[in-house]
């Protein structure tokens, strides 16, 4: 049996609010618009992008890494931050009526696994479909 051929690809993004849009087109670029896992990965990676840009230096003139590991199945993205958040990411509870606290929930549900790892002064947070 022959294992899946991975690839590999990285995106270095400003850390500014419209470097989410621009990474959901790299993606779909690079997987291709075909790939089952393409809308999980996108909506996973666009939370992980944001709670980058909201918690961390890199939306304070930052900047943020996204790599993604992929095959024709499977996919694992991380997105690597430039630190000094308050915490480090995690499941945050939110009241019904919160606006923001899901990010990372959202994350957990959709996909087969996930979590964090120091890098650098930041923080890579990683999942996989």
């Amino acid at each position: 049996m022959t294992a899946p051929t991975m690839r590999f690809d990285a995106l270095l993004l400003p850390g500014m609010d419209r470097a989410v849009g621009h990474a959901r087109r790299w993606l779909r670029d690079v997987l291709g618009r075909e790939h089952p896992c393409l809308d999980d990965a996108a909506l996973c990676m666009s939370e992980l992008l944001t709670n980058a840009l909201r918690y961390t230096e890199s939306g304070r003139d930052g900047q943020i890494r996204v790599e993604v590991t992929h095959s024709a199945r499977a996919v694992r993205i991380e997105v690597i931050d430039d630190g000094q958040a308050a915490t480090v990411p995690h499941v945050a509870e939110a009241a019904e009526l919160d606006v923001t606290g899901r990010g990372l929930r959202i994350v957990a549900s959709v996909a087969k696994t996930w979590g964090t790892e120091p890098r650098a002064a930041g923080h890579a947070v990683w999942f996989e479909l």
